[in-house]
């Protein structure tokens, strides 16, 4: 019987998840860009205020996840889920810590911190953690 680490499934469903915000992010366009006194990289009115740089941290964990996913060996994988989710924790708390306005003037790096990004940000980075933590699903071999 073959079995899925809990690692490797957030990897491929994180995968999904980052490539399609970094995509998104790209279509939305830039946060630097100010009209009418409201920063754009929007979506419907969500304040997202995503930038190409954020665009672009998304897809290399899109990326590194999944190569985590579906390539790499077990071992790669909790370490790739790990790194991604201490980063993604990072960077949660560096967002609630500067925080941002309606107009993005609140940056760091040309990274902008919007409750949404953070909220979004802590949820992904504690999921990979308890993930990368929570071991493999293979049962143990039976002492003798």
């Amino acid at each position: 019987m073959t079995t899925t680490s809990m690692a490797r499934s957030y990897a491929q469903l994180a995968a999904v998840v980052f490539a399609i915000v970094g995509i998104g992010g790209f279509i939305t366009g830039d946060a630097g860009t100010v009209v009418n006194g409201q920063a754009s990289g929007n979506f419907d009115g969500v304040a997202l205020h995503f930038t190409y740089l954020r665009d672009v941290i998304d897809l290399a964990i899109a990326a590194a996840l999944g190569y985590a996913g579906f390539a790499a060996p077990e071992a790669v994988t909790v370490r790739i889920v790990l790194g991604a989710g201490s980063f993604l924790l990072l960077l949660a708390t560096l967002g609630f810590i500067v925080g941002d306005t309606a107009s993005g003037s609140r940056s760091v790096l040309t990274l902008h911190f919007p409750i949404a990004i953070n909220i979004f940000d802590l949820v992904a980075g504690t999921l990979a953690v308890l993930c990368g933590l929570g071991g493999t699903a293979q049962p143990s071999p039976a002492n003798a």
